[in-house]
């Protein structure tokens, strides 16, 4: 399938046990393996993109063609939603857990306290970003910059060229892109070419949580699977739509997974 080629979407779990979203595999593996994994693309000598797919990314895949390409380009693919994870068990998946943006920020903080990396955080609302930095310096020890970003209205703005421009000056192991989805993940797609050699995490609202300016689910909700709901009810004007006129079209998704099963190799 070429680059960006729309497709209806399924998820597909090998006999070998390989699990693949729009015929590009995701990562099986804990947080612990997954920072590993990451660790292996450090010192980085290109930029690699790590993308977390959850519900509404996997309905954006089909009909966003620049999501699906920043999706395609992406190193490392991780499953940010319960339903994904437990679609892909039902189909045989063994390993496959829900890792967020948000788990693996303080994570890599940690680790980057013993490894000597440096970490970016960019995107939030002002001072934000800052806030972050400062919680996870103090906790972890760790080399975390904050890189301001301006409200753009599109990915293609101009105004990025000054955030390219100074995480080029922060020359960061690990940068977290926390825009929000898809808008953080074409964004480090459409300027691949300008930005510095990293590894870009999208990573939503991790920011947001590390500064404590919004509060996660409490982790009994987590593990429920209803954090999607927990998150509505803190913001049911952005969210509303995504949970609950899109959400139901992952039905479909389900549905012709399952049809698939039968044909895999």
């Amino acid at each position: 399938m070429p680059q960006g080629e729309r497709s209806k979407v399924t998820v597909h779990v090998s006999r070998s046990g390989e699990v693949t979203l729009a015929g590009r595999p995701l990562f099986v593996g804990d947080a612990d393996a997954l920072i590993a994994r990451i660790g292996r693309l450090l010192p980085a000598d290109e930029v690699y993109s790590i993308v977390t797919p959850n519900v509404d990314q996997t309905i954006g895949i089909e009909h966003d063609s620049a999501l699906h390409v920043a999706y395609d380009e992406a190193e490392l693919r991780i499953a940010d939603g319960t339903p994904l994870v437990v679609l892909a068990r039902m189909l045989g998946a063994h390993g496959l857990q829900r890792l967020t943006g948000a788990d693996l920020l303080p994570i890599a903080a940690e680790m980057a306290s013993r490894r000597g990396w440096r970490i970016a955080l960019t995107g939030g609302a002002p001072s934000v970003a800052e806030l972050a930095a400062q919680h996870l310096r103090d906790q972890y020890g760790a080399d975390v910059v904050a890189i301001p970003f301006p409200k753009i209205a599109d990915v293609g703005d101009a105004e990025s060229a000054q955030v390219i421009a100074d995480l080029h000056e922060a020359m960061a192991d690990i940068v977290f892109v926390c825009l929000g989805s898809p808008k953080q993940d074409v964004w480090v797609s459409h300027w691949r070419e300008k930005l510095p050699p990293g590894v870009y995490v999208g990573a939503g609202a991790a920011v947001d949580f590390v500064a404590g300016t919004k509060r996660r689910a409490p982790v009994v909700v987590q593990k429920i699977g209803a954090e999607w709901l927990f998150r509505m009810a803190q913001e049911p004007r952005r969210l509303a739509g995504r949970y609950l006129v899109r959400g139901p079209h992952f039905l479909n998704v389900v549905a012709r997974s399952f049809a698939h099963r039968k044909d895999r190799p």
